[in-house]
């Protein structure tokens, strides 16, 4: 196996000028000296010459484990092109740059964070020629992850003095940074927020608190939350530069491995944020999509998650990996030089088409099931995500521990309806749909529109809210709205779930906003023999303005 590689923009190179950047990889250092200087002066060469700075990752051993050639702009690039397995890369590593004819000495944010991903115990960088007076401008850098910039200056001398320095007595080489210590643990995935906030300080915190509900949802961890209060968001990015460049930052602080947006991302946004965090971005849509593909349970949830999925991911193939700019030909592509890209889109496309017709299909099912069921009063349990809406129906119906609907306190725990017959003593049937989200990703509302249908063909729509919750008023109007947009005209009633955990005053506020509002608390059974007289005779006894006026 070769000692070290080279890497980086090479596409360019001569072949003399790669055999001299490779006899400079093989060169091995003094593993007590920081640098051997006729190599870096060698290296300075080169770098006048191409007119690009390079960089050199050596071991604790003094082999040179990889040349890079140009600016140090991914750190997964670099780092996937160490060689060999973790042990023969080494530890203790440095860093050492040819800055160029730039002579900037200073690292700059985004080659901060790849220095800072590399995790090397010191970073020395110089300029491609000495000064006049010989003297060789040089400095060496020390990571501090916590502090405002990442790299702070240990000592900024002549390049021979600093080469002869011992590396080992410049920082305590037990110290790794917090990337490099949770890179290597194993464990739930750790997310940082990235939030664009209103200027209401307690809507911004629950929009922020919902976002780690839904993160929780998807089995992840959130460390951390970078947040930004913007009257006008910039097109390329949504966050300005400097607010991007500190989330990188902080998320190298708090070893998270993936970003996610409170805003739905378009791909051109997503590129962009990924190249400037330097790590994979997930936008709102995105994680909701993944927390429905992980509670899918029935095979029609499972098909309406994955139409859903595909429809997002379509548009967003663009630059996903070297592999999508293959050039392909051949039977069953369109020419020669139809890429890679291409014939994927056209499967996805194929795929998405064969879904659309089996959803059909399962819409049809479905109204032949509402059709067996002629007779008998429906009534459909709708809300918002988590208020309580299983809980409810095994409360109502008193079910047994094998029939209960699952009922956890995460958001989306239930995705397939689910209907049950209530005896008031006229029966009744009783439908647990699935809850609502406000800016539910409209991939998901399209696909599950043929589950969305028991809800429209209700006759009543008791809509259940989370009284604790104290965005319950929000959310109620976020439910309406959504009904209202799916066409749904049956009539609505407030039922105000958790009244045994609420805040005081919170069922005096719900009287105001909804004077016919029934108050109940499913776990605690409290309020339930009401709500089944009301039930009798509703939606028939239900006021004309419940569900045009009062939430409004």
């Amino acid at each position: 196996m070769k000692q070290g590689g080279l890497a980086g923009r090479t596409a360019g190179l001569r072949p003399a000028q790669k055999r001299r950047l490779e006899r400079l990889c093989h060169r091995r250092h003094p593993d007590d000296q920081v640098a051997e200087l006729l190599c870096l002066q060698r290296l300075a060469t080169e770098s006048r010459e191409l007119e690009l700075p390079l960089s050199l990752v050596v071991d604790g051993r003094g082999l040179c484990r990889l040349l890079w050639v140009g600016p140090l702009e991914q750190s997964g690039r670099l780092l996937e092109r160490l060689p060999g397995s973790e042990r023969r890369q080494g530890s203790e590593l440095r860093l050492i740059t040819c800055c160029g004819r730039t002579k900037q000495l200073e690292a700059g944010r985004q080659e901060g964070i790849v220095g800072l991903d590399l995790a090397p115990i010191l970073w020395l960088r110089f300029g491609d020629r000495a000064e006049a007076g010989g003297q060789w401008p040089a400095q060496l850098l020390v990571a501090h992850p916590d502090a405002a910039e990442p790299w702070a200056s240990e000592a900024a001398e002549d390049l021979a003095q600093l080469c002869s320095r011992d590396p080992l007595s410049l920082t305590p080489p037990n110290e790794p940074s917090a990337s490099a210590v949770t890179a290597n643990q194993d464990g739930p995935e750790r997310v940082l927020l990235l939030a664009l906030t209103p200027g209401d300080r307690g809507r911004a915190q629950r929009l922020i608190a919902e976002l780690e509900g839904l993160v929780h949802s998807a089995g992840a961890v959130p460390v951390g939350v970078v947040e930004q209060r913007r009257s006008q968001v910039a097109p390329q990015t949504l966050w300005g530069e400097g607010k991007v460049g500190e989330a990188a930052l902080e998320a190298r602080r708090l070893g998270a491995t993936l970003v996610v947006t409170d805003r739905e991302l378009t791909p051109v946004q997503a590129r962009n944020l990924e190249r400037l965090l330097d790590l994979p971005v997930s936008d709102r849509s995105e994680l909701i999509l993944d927390i429905f593909a992980q509670r899918a349970a029935s095979a029609a949830g499972r098909l309406q998650v994955e139409l859903a999925q595909l429809r997002y991911r379509l548009p967003r193939l663009t630059g996903r990996g070297r592999s999508l700019s293959r050039q392909g030909g051949g039977i069953g592509t369109r020419g020669p030089g139809e890429t890679q890209l291409e014939k994927d889109r056209r499967a996805i496309a194929r795929r998405i088409e064969r879904l659309q017709r089996e959803v059909s299909q399962l819409g049809e099912h479905r109204a032949r099931l509402r059709h067996s069921r002629q007779g008998l009063r429906r009534l459909a349990l709708v809300g918002y995500t988590n208020a309580g809406k299983s809980s409810l129906l095994n409360a109502l119906t008193r079910a047994s521990e094998a029939r209960a609907v699952l009922a956890e306190n995460k958001l989306f725990a239930t995705l397939d309806p689910t209907t049950r017959r209530l005896e008031l003593p006229e029966p009744l049937l009783l439908t647990d749909t699935v809850g609502f989200i406000r800016d539910l990703p409209p991939p998901l509302l399209e696909a599950f529109r043929s589950t969305l249908e028991e809800t429209l063909e209700a006759e009543g729509l008791p809509i259940v809210v989370d009284l604790a919750d104290p965005a319950w008023p929000e959310q109620w109007r976020t439910v309406n709205t959504i009904l209202d947009s799916l066409g749904a005209t049956a009539p609505r009633r407030l039922i105000a779930n958790q009244i045994d955990r609420c805040a005081a005053g919170e069922v005096e506020r719900a009287r105001a906003l909804a004077p016919t509002a029934l108050f109940i608390s499913a776990t605690a059974c409290l309020g339930l023999q009401h709500l089944r007289q009301e039930l009798r005779s509703w939606p028939e006894s239900a006021p004309e303005n419940e569900n045009t006026t009062c939430w409004r």
